[in-house]
C-alpha cells in the first residue's frame, strides 16, 4: 500500500484549515472592532477638549489698537 492520503482525508484537513482561518479572522475582527471603539472614544474626548479650548480662546478679547511703541525719552 502507498501512503497517499485519501480524498476524504484531504478534504477533512482542508475543512479544518478553513475553519481555523475563519476563527482567526473572527478573533482579529473582534480585536479590531474593540480597538476602533477605543479610538472613537479617544477622538470624542479630544473633540470635547478642542471645543472647550476654542470657547476659552473666543472669550479672550484682543486690544482694538496695537500697544504703543517704546518711549524714546530717557528716564
Amino acid at each position: 500500500m502507498t501512503d497517499i492520503p485519501t480524498t476524504e482525508a484531504r478534504e477533512g484537513r482542508l475543512i479544518e484549515a478553513v475553519v481555523s482561518l475563519a476563527k482567526s479572522f473572527r478573533e482579529e475582527r473582534d480585536r479590531l472592532a474593540d480597538r476602533l471603539a477605543e479610538l472613537e472614544r479617544e477622538i470624542d474626548a479630544l473633540a470635547v477638549k478642542l471645543d472647550q479650548r476654542q470657547r476659552e480662546f473666543s472669550e479672550i478679547r484682543l486690544p482694538a489698537a496695537p500697544p504703543p511703541g517704546p518711549s524714546r525719552t530717557r528716564s
